[in-house]
């Protein structure tokens, strides 16, 4: 089948309506489609049907799964060392923590630097780092989902040293405490709740 200069432009318009990041994609996916419809294609029957056809055998969930599996095999070994780190660093938290918990249960000394320990490790590189690999890999796509991780990662942290600080009895626990809480309850909440119905309607 011969692509008229239309129908090309069709499958550029087509394919740019997705803003794709990965540079070059875009390009690719034009040429393929045109190459598929060359080959495949048919003057007998109507172009548009065609070109639906065409884009749902290249992606039958959409063309941004696409640029999501290109960008997870061309991050796959950064993602696996990234996940190594990020996931070592929860364990470390979490042994300081738990450590600490057995000191202070028999009063062992040191407790209490294994406990704040595990928590800074917790809450200040387990908790952000984690939250920048889920967005950094894109594993939470929708901007509304990523406030949703965010605040409540935000809030997570805050509300948790504020905590650790007041039973420390250091200064600024009440207010740690009152910011993570006030992130939570007027951000976390309301994005977690319209995030929520929103995928109710939409099931």
């Amino acid at each position: 089948m011969k692509i008229s200069e239309a129908q090309e432009e069709q499958i550029k318009e087509r394919v740019m309506q997705h803003a794709f990041q990965l540079e070059g994609l875009a390009d690719d996916l034009i040429d393929h489609i045109y190459c598929y419809l060359y080959e495949h294609g048919t003057e007998k029957r109507d172009f548009s049907c065609q070109l639906d056809e065409a884009i749902h055998l290249l992606a039958p969930d959409g063309l941004e799964t696409i640029e999501d599996e290109t960008f997870y095999l061309l991050n796959f070994k950064k993602m696996i060392l990234m996940k190594r780190f990020i996931y070592g660093i929860g364990l470390i938290g979490a042994m300081l923590f738990s450590s600490g918990v057995i000191f202070k249960i028999f009063h062992w000394p040191g407790a209490n630097v294994m406990l704040g320990s595990g928590v800074i490790v917790g809450l200040l590189m387990y908790l952000p780092l984690w939250a920048i690999d889920r967005n950094k890999y894109k594993m939470v796509q929708k901007p509304l989902e990523k406030w949703k991780l965010n605040l409540g990662v935000a809030s997570g942290v805050l509300v948790g040293l504020g905590t650790m600080m007041k039973a420390l009895h250091l200064m600024g626990a009440g207010v740690t405490l009152m910011l993570g809480a006030l992130i939570f309850i007027a951000g976390f909440l309301p994005v977690y709740f319209v995030s929520s119905y929103r995928k109710a309607i939409e099931a």
